[in-house]
């Protein structure tokens, strides 16, 4: 399988609201040997054309590109997807890319009227670098320099600072070109020095993977970083979520499971969190790095527990089948609270992603639609019945050829732009008042920045500002 280490840069935090503005990936072959890649930057899109001034001085893309680059955001976005495509099937490799940049490229994907899913279907899967680094640098503490944060003064992984410890190549960080080649070379890093690791990554990939790996009768450590502190557990599976089955539910043997097979469903629901928690869930879609139970012993909350008793835990809690009925039980309960206490208010289009897959007739008119000349978009526009995907459909016109949408929707669109982006409200999307004060902010805090930069970005913003005001006039 070959390998795809790729990387985004964006117009603000929030995947719903802003726009990929750079694209990066390097496709490689199994030894890391360079196939092909590519480096794709764009403007935003014209419903959230608000940026973040903190996220362009982080990553450095000029107010000119914004503004006047030749690929438009879904120009950059049909471009990256056909490109993927045509590297076939691949374990797709990010640094966060999960917690993040898988975020961002499912909905621009999905605000394309393209199919959302490209880095874990048809043959694909998924990992995370720095979920490997920290299993890596887990249970082998010795093997790279961890370095230490500059405010904190405790263990981080930030990669540009991992990187420039480790002598990975990274000129520029926050350029995602910069960072995909310093991705792939903390993978070359841990494949170097922990192949175990590396290989163990490798076999939970995909969900399905991970069903495998986890339902057997045997003890599997998991180990990771949070905040700067190192976490091992030693794990017994237990069961899926039956409401969600992407969320793994095991044991931590940590615990004698004598002590908690007679306790009542309240009591139960208390060892899900706290200094007694006993239940671990793992999401099986985000590749969990899962390792043999040998490494479990290199952990000090391990120290005083011999193989055998870890064993013998691990057959009880495997073993106890009322158990582990009683546990699916509770997490139905579990499943039927949340959606008793969730928002039933309707969501925005831009967070309904979620909400279920367009029918095979929509996805037939939504191929045809990206296939057909522009004069006729409208047209299979209008025949999709899955709401999110006709809109998104609209809007890449709105966005691309507005002069083939009626003339009253050009202006219905440009005034709702308007209104959403001036609203002095406190919205989820990035507005004009609330740039202005981040803007306003940056100039008074203690860091670091490029302040002609910054007057750079707030002309921009008063231009913004201006224009959308005259399309709240017109």
């Amino acid at each position: 399988m070959k390998y795809i280490f790729w990387d985004l840069e964006t117009s603000t935090l929030n995947a719903a609201y802003g726009s990929i503005i750079q694209a990066a990936a390097i496709c490689t072959d199994e030894d890391f040997n360079i196939l092909d890649q590519f480096d794709l930057r764009g403007r935003m899109k014209k419903e959230y054309p608000v940026p973040s001034a903190k996220a362009l001085l982080v990553n450095g893309v000029s107010i000119d590109q914004l503004k006047n680059h030749e690929n438009s955001n879904f120009s950059l976005i049909s471009q990256m997807q056909s490109k993927f495509l045509s590297w076939g099937e691949s374990l797709f490799i990010g640094y966060n890319s999960i917690s993040f940049d898988d975020m961002h490229l499912r909905q621009s994907l999905y605000q394309s009227a393209l199919p959302p899913y490209i880095t874990n279907t048809n043959g694909n899967k998924r990992g995370d670098a720095m979920k490997l680094l920290h299993s890596a640098a887990a249970v082998y503490p010795n093997a790279f320099v961890r370095p230490l944060d500059d405010e904190t003064g405790k263990i981080t992984f930030r990669l540009e600072k991992f990187a420039a410890a480790n002598g990975i190549e990274h000129s520029k960080a926050h350029d995602a070109l910069s960072d995909v080649e310093a991705t792939l070379g903390v993978c070359k890093l841990v494949k170097e020095k922990c192949n175990d690791v590396w290989e163990s990554a490798l076999q939970t990939a995909s969900k399905q993977d991970v069903y495998t790996y986890v339902n057997q009768d045997k003890v599997f450590c998991a180990s990771r970083f949070f905040r700067g502190k190192e976490y091992t557990h030693g794990l017994a599976y237990l069961t899926k979520d039956p409401s969600y089955e992407n969320h793994v539910y095991c044991y931590d043997l940590t615990v004698d499971p004598d002590y908690i097979f007679d306790l009542d469903r309240s009591e139960l629901k208390k060892l899900f969190k706290g200094k007694n928690k006993c239940f671990h869930m793992i999401k099986a879609n985000e590749q969990p790095i899962l390792l043999n139970e040998e490494y479990l012993y290199r952990s000090e909350n391990y120290k005083d527990l011999t193989p055998e008793i870890v064993n013998e835990r691990m057959k009880k809690v495997r073993g106890n089948k009322n158990f582990i009925e009683k546990f699916t039980n509770l997490l139905l309960d579990k499943g039927e609270d949340r959606e008793l206490t969730q928002d039933q208010t309707e969501k925005p289009v831009e967070e309904q992603i979620y909400n279920g897959f367009p029918s095979s007739k929509d996805n037939y008119l939504m191929s045809d639609f990206h296939a057909a000349e522009w004069e006729k978009k409208y047209e299979i526009a209008e025949k999709i019945t899955d709401i999110r995907s006709k809109e998104f459909a609209k809007r890449v016109i709105y966005n691309e050829k507005p002069e083939y949408l009626p003339k009253k929707e050009i202006q219905r669109r440009d005034r709702e732009v308007a209104e959403k982006i001036l609203s002095m409200d406190k919205c989820t999307w990035n507005t004009i008042p609330a740039a202005m004060t981040e803007i306003d902010d940056l100039r008074e805090s203690d860091d670091e920045i490029d302040m002609n930069r910054l007057e750079e970005i707030d002309t921009y913003i008063q231009e913004l500002d201006e224009y959308h005001r005259g399309k709240l006039d017109g």
